[in-house]
């Protein structure tokens, strides 16, 4: 008997966003503005806008505060290019376990030159640390509340970290990060990861997911992608994003490495992607879901769903229903 394929979802696993966390943050990182290929941050970030991001991430220190190799710290002129253009700029700085001091002050300076937020990269230096962990971040703790003193910014100037996306093979102390950050950034590499990460992406999300709340976490994730590798298509990125959510971002902006056709896998991506409407994002999610063949004679594979109901009908319009 022959079957059309219809599908009619009930409870599918949707994460939930309040409004007030906007339709999505979508954001990008640039590491060295200088091998962009784009002479002012004003033209890079027309580009940005153009493409749909909401936020970009601007590398402003790599260990201690070093305005003469990093000017972009201080850079007024930069932070409002973005903001002339409706893009949030957010300051991120690789950090080591010397001199944390000297590191926490780039993010006091980023708050005084108009940053919306600051993100910490801790990483290889840190797998198995506690000591050096704990007071990296409440050096960064103490200068975030000393720019909230002296009114560069509010309380509501979020500190976040982006580090490992498999965190317990790296000895990692989410519990200690858990009492400083207002979030966490996994780096999801699947590209880099390879294999069986690059059929379910879905499944990355998720995994790293339930892997940072077993270890302690309980602030938000929002991960991000690299695309450097040019593996991933525009599905892909998709995929992602509706997995993890409205403050997902891509690694990294083209150059130094990274080939300029990267920017058009970027720009057929759904940059719109909208987390206010329930309905719209269990389209998404719909649109995830894989089936073949159609129409069916004997056997149907369903690929990528999890909760729901899939009715299955005759082409004569005879219903049968099977519940997952």
């Amino acid at each position: 008997m022959k079957f059309l394929i219809s599908f009619l979802f009930l409870c599918l696993a949707i994460p939930t966003f309040s409004q007030e966390d906007g339709c999505n943050k979508f954001g990008v990182w640039l590491w060295h503005f200088e091998d962009t290929q784009y002479p002012t941050h004003g033209g890079l970030a027309d580009r940005v806008k153009a493409m749909g991001a909401k936020r970009i991430y601007v590398k402003v220190a790599d260990g201690r505060i070093n305005p003469e190799v990093w000017p972009e710290v201080q850079d007024t002129e930069l932070v409002k290019a973005y903001h002339d253009r409706g893009l949030e700029a957010w300051a991120w700085s690789y950090n080591y376990k010397n001199n944390t001091v000297l590191q926490a002050e780039a993010l006091y300076e980023a708050a005084k030159t108009g940053y919306d937020g600051y993100v910490i990269d801790i990483e290889i230096e840190f797998n198995g640390e506690s000591a050096a962990l704990q007071q990296l971040l409440m050096d960064f703790d103490a200068k975030k509340k000393q720019a909230i003193a002296d009114g560069h910014i509010d309380e509501d100037f979020k500190f976040y970290v982006t580090t490992w996306g498999n965190p317990s093979n790296h000895n990692y102390r989410i519990d200690i990060l858990d009492r400083f950050v207002d979030a966490y950034m996994p780096q999801t590499y699947v590209e880099e990861w390879a294999g069986d990460h690059l059929v379910d992406i879905t499944k990355c999300v998720e995994e790293a997911q339930a892997e940072y709340e077993s270890l302690g976490a309980t602030k938000p994730l929002h991960h991000i992608l690299s695309t450097a590798q040019q593996i991933l298509d525009e599905d892909g990125i998709n995929e992602f994003f509706a997995a993890s959510g409205p403050e997902s971002s891509l690694w990294r902006i083209p150059g130094a490495g990274v080939s300029q056709l990267v920017w058009d896998t970027w720009y057929a991506a759904d940059w719109e992607m909208d987390f206010c409407d329930p309905l719209a994002l269990t389209d998404q999610k719909a649109r995830a879901i894989e089936f073949f063949p159609n129409p069916v004679h004997d056997v149907i594979n369903i690929k990528n769903i999890s909760q729901g109901e899939i009715i299955l009908s005759t082409v004569h319009g005879k219903v049968l229903t099977k519940k997952i």
